[in-house]
């Protein structure tokens, strides 16, 4: 049984899909966003991704740009789903996607759409090398820094930029893995190195709280999970309600 993993943020877009794929005999797993998206992938390894485009935290594109990059992955067939209008959706899901299916969808076309990639995606195979993972980690620093760059990159997109530092680590040492004395490589892990080191250090001055262990927010007064810790609820020290 094909496992197909549905990741849209709409609820009940998600579970409509959900439920007609399962009625057809696949096993579906699910994820409201790109960042989700791509812990199931590299958990589960599904054996395709139905992806929507336009989603919070991390988008289509970028999950898609991911998947195709990590050797581990590449072989995972994506099909796109677009809205009405959205022109270069088409013409980027054409170029870097197996296939994509317009919203509305029609459950025939879908699960047509789906058998067809399946059906290809399993006569085709490429062996690994130490650039593929090169590339692989260079395109996460792409991504790391288009989120650095935001004004709001450490109160809104934290834990992207750390999950994809510890991507990119990943991708540099299974690329040392392959051939350890690869001069590039090394240079780019030495790279990452020396920034991760510094974010360390700039998490290690901000204020914690004695109490609960976080860490205080820009306001001074609500308490902000540290971006290396648990995604928990903030502080009862500081409801005073």
């Amino acid at each position: 049984m094909s496992t197909v993993l549905v990741v849209e943020d709409s609820r009940s877009q998600r579970e409509c899909i959900s439920n007609q794929l399962s009625w057809s005999g696949l096993n579906v797993i699910q994820a409201r966003d790109g960042v989700e998206a791509l812990e199931q992938i590299y958990a589960s390894s599904p054996d395709l991704v139905l992806l929507d485009i336009i989603m919070p935290r991390m988008d289509g594109y970028g999950v898609c740009r991911l998947l195709k990059a990590n050797p581990e992955t590449q072989n995972i067939p994506v099909i796109f789903l677009t809205g009405k209008g959205q022109h270069f959706a088409l013409y980027w899901s054409i170029k870097h996607a197996e296939a994509y299916v317009a919203k509305p969808w029609h459950p025939r076309e879908l699960l047509d759409t789906i058998k067809r990639v399946l059906i290809d995606a399993k006569n085709y195979s490429k062996s690994v090398s130490v650039e593929d993972w090169l590339a692989y980690g260079i395109s996460i620093l792409k991504m790391i820094e288009l989120y650095e760059c935001r004004a709001d990159a450490w109160t809104k997109y934290v834990v992207q930029i750390l999950r994809l530092y510890n991507y990119a680590v990943a991708a540099f040492q299974q690329a040392l893995d392959i051939d350890p004395n690869h001069s590039l490589t090394h240079q780019y892990q030495a790279h990452v190195q020396s920034k991760w080191d510094a974010i360390l250090e700039k998490l290690e001055q901000t204020k914690p709280c004695h109490v609960c262990r976080y860490y205080y927010g820009k306001d001074g007064l609500n308490c902000a999970v540290h971006p290396s810790g648990s995604l928990e609820k903030r502080c009862r020290d500081w409801d005073f309600s």
